[in-house]
């Protein structure tokens, strides 16, 4: 397919990107943007958290978190389980991650999260978007 089309499908999507590296970060949001998606960002659980539990009483609602494993004194599947608690979403979430031990990929695994290994390539990180995507679409 096409860019533009494949950016199409993306269009529209709402999704949370939490690393604690601002150039992680402000790269993401660059190439989700790029795609059409709606990004929102926090560098830590606290500021994840903050962007969920804001706005008009339910918080804000996202399609897809892409979330660091390390994040200082907290690890992503954590803070994923306790965002997904916290909102009673079934967000589609990846945890992208240099960490390559077992446990952490059965774990991500169990509680169906993909698994993601830093640095991530483009075309894959698209296909958890379209994931997402027909997620929403199913719902609606």
């Amino acid at each position: 397919p096409s860019p533009v089309a494949g950016s199409a499908r993306l269009a529209g999507l709402s999704v949370l990107v939490v690393d604690n590296e601002p150039s992680i970060i402000q790269g993401m949001t660059t190439l989700l943007t790029g795609w059409g998606c709606e990004v929102a960002s926090a560098r830590n659980a606290a500021g994840a958290r903050k962007l969920l539990d804001a706005g008009n009483g339910g918080g804000q609602r996202f399609d897809v978190v892409l979330m660091d494993y390390h994040l200082n004194s907290e690890n992503g599947l954590d803070v994923i389980a306790d965002l997904r608690s916290r909102s009673g979403q079934g967000f589609v979430a990846a945890l992208i991650t240099a960490e390559r031990s077992a446990h952490v990929q059965a774990r991500a695994e169990a509680e169906d999260v993909v698994y993601l290994r830093k640095p991530v390539r483009p075309a894959i990180l698209r296909n958890v978007l379209a994931l997402a995507r027909s997620q929403r679409a199913a719902a609606e």
